[in-house]
């Protein structure tokens, strides 16, 4: 995850004030996996839950860090998210799996930002034991969705928004889950 933050950083594109960030990755890795981005670009972050009231804690937060000019890494989710996360889990993630390379839309590959099932459980991972051949597939024509994901745009300014990509027919990722952008907009109308 701080790596997807350090690449959204280095876009020339995109003017970012600050970070919300999301309660259930934070809740395994812990506060402590982002101080170092935070230590290095001074920028505010909050870590948020999903339910309505979460995100506007978080919200404000932030604001309130942007408006003073004060910029932190805080925890509006403390009921959830501790300083070092989930260590049980960390244990099992660093064992079962190992950080790869891994393709961000919007962002295109960002090294060791992935997880990948280690050989000694090759015989768990369906892509290996079916040969499951992964076919890159190009947006759909039109989507936004990269866009929008790294803040360059918003679903407003995706032509396919609200006419061929709802929530009953998404046509991408930003729609079709409840929590992603699109599907925020479309529901609450922003």
């Amino acid at each position: 995850m701080p790596q997807a933050l350090a690449a959204l950083m280095t876009l020339p594109q995109v003017a970012i004030d600050g970070f919300l960030l999301p309660g259930h990755v934070s809740v395994i890795i812990g506060m402590q996996a982002y101080r170092p981005f935070f230590d290095r670009y001074g920028i505010p972050g909050v870590v948020a839950g999903f339910e309505p009231l979460d995100v506007l804690q978080g919200i404000l937060k932030l604001s309130e860090q942007i408006q003073k000019a004060a910029p932190a890494l805080e925890n509006a989710y403390p009921r959830v998210v501790c300083e070092d996360g989930n260590a049980k889990a960390q244990q099992l993630l660093a064992h079962v799996f190992e950080p790869v390379d891994a393709r961000w839309r919007g962002l295109g590959v960002i090294a060791g930002s992935g997880l990948a099932i280690r050989n000694a459980y090759a015989q768990f991972d369906a892509a290996r034991r079916f040969k499951i051949a992964v076919v890159e597939m190009p947006p759909a024509k039109g989507c936004a969705c990269g866009e929008i994901l790294t803040g360059s745009k918003t679903p407003l300014q995706c032509a396919l928004f609200g006419k061929r990509c709802t929530p009953m027919d998404p046509v991408g990722p930003c729609m079709v889950s409840s929590e992603g952008t699109c599907a925020a907009y479309y529901r609450y109308q922003v």
